[in-house]
């Protein structure tokens, strides 16, 4: 669909993600739509037009260091703790590395209904703001100013955890090339979806992740229609905001385990 996927990257371009434009974008998108305009087949030169704005190598992300399931999860927590401090997290919230340690619960026994699913265990900081950690972590981010809300509020008995979590995480491989919209809408019981923070810490724990794919945060609504995403532009992490009802091979989007 060439129309369609034409209108899915002018909207992930960073030279167009202020929401005066991503109003005009989807405007315009819905406008031909409803009239029934008929989108063209695939041509060559059309396919050139609507490449990503830049692809990961989907190659095994191998990470420097040995991670879980190769190491216990207790030296993956000691790892990832490291991973914050080395970037300068506990002096941001003025705390030794010691103190800033001692914040992060254990991470629990994987779950038998998780395995194969959430797969990924995460320490997730929630102290420092989105934008910040971003900032730490050497990730341009284009959320700031905009409306943000955590989409998983929605959710039956579900309460936004403000002290810092350990989680197990689908890091997205298992939901490539699939509609925000659609991930939300297929969330199991003991789902929920990935956030801006979530994708900042699988970052974080690993930043070869975006050579293998790109993570779509289903968790956090941008705007009225839109999710937050994180991916690569120009070789550099980006946490930007796309629509919901679109989807990329390249992108896979990110869901959190639910322990009740």
């Amino acid at each position: 669909m060439v129309m369609k996927e034409g209108f899915d990257v002018a909207g992930r371009h960073p030279d167009n993600q202020d929401p005066t434009k991503q109003f005009a974008i989807g405007a315009a998108r819905s406008l031909l739509e409803n009239a029934g305009v008929i989108d063209p087949s695939p041509t060559a030169e059309a396919s050139s037009l609507v490449t990503p704005v830049e692809k990961p190598t989907l190659k095994t992300p191998e990470a420097s260091v040995k991670m879980y399931p190769e190491i216990s999860l207790e030296q993956e927590r000691a790892r990832q703790i490291q991973g914050f401090i080395k970037l300068g997290f506990h002096t941001e919230l003025s705390k030794t590395e010691e103190e800033y340690a001692a914040r992060f619960p254990e991470f629990t026994s994987q779950p038998e209904s998780f395995k194969g699913r959430m797969d990924a265990p995460a320490l997730v900081e929630t102290e420092i703001s989105p934008k910040r950690q971003s900032e730490l972590a050497g990730i341009q981010y284009v959320l700031d100013g905009l409306s943000k809300t955590d989409w998983n509020l929605n959710l039956k008995d579900y309460t936004a955890p403000e002290a810092p979590y350990a989680a197990w995480l689908d890091d997205g491989r298992n939901h490539m090339n699939k509609k925000v919209k659609d991930i939300r809408s297929k969330l199991k019981s003991d789902e929920i979806g990935g956030t801006e923070l979530d994708g900042i810490a699988l970052y974080i724990s690993n930043p070869k992740i975006l050579e293998h794919h790109f993570l779509d945060l289903p968790g956090t609504s941008v705007e009225s229609d839109h999710a937050a995403y994180l991916g690569l532009w120009r070789g550099r992490p980006r946490l930007g905001y796309y629509f919901v009802d679109s989807a990329f091979p390249e992108f896979g989007s990110v869901v959190r385990g639910r322990q009740k």
